[in-house]
């Protein structure tokens, strides 16, 4: 909720740092006073989010939005379904061995899944693929 970030950052001290925990929101909140970003795309693209947020402080705003754009259909297929089964899900099929989710989670619906794999192709994933 951007209105409660607003707030939050207005009514606390220049030292009480806000972090997003939504990766479609991290652009918008650095917008508004916001410090970084807990982030669960940054397991594929951390290169590619820690470059827009880097023009964002550079005051390069558009291209920062340009990649935050770009990021946006990842960002949707990784929460198709509940954190962090997409990206668990993601993460093994690319090829890297993570496991299964813990119940009472469990692997994307067939779906889901292919919307994720098919997502997985617009995008160069910031890891040395197995």
């Amino acid at each position: 909720n951007l209105n409660q970030v607003t707030k939050i950052i207005q009514g606390t001290k220049d030292d009480f740092l806000v972090y997003s925990g939504n990766d479609n929101d991290t652009l918008p909140i650095l917008t508004l006073g916001g410090y970084g970003v807990i982030s669960v795309v940054s397991h594929l693209v951390g290169n590619q989010i820690g470059e827009m947020m880097q023009k964002f402080l550079s005051g390069k705003n558009e291209q920062a939005a340009s990649i935050h754009r770009k990021l946006l259909p990842l960002v949707e297929a990784l929460f198709i379904v509940p954190n962090p089964m997409p990206v668990k899900y993601a993460l093994n099929y690319l090829g890297f061995h993570v496991g299964k989710p813990r119940l009472p989670l469990v692997e994307p619906d067939r779906k889901s899944a292919e919307i994720i794999q098919a997502t997985l192709k617009n995008y160069k994933i910031d890891l040395p693929i197995p």
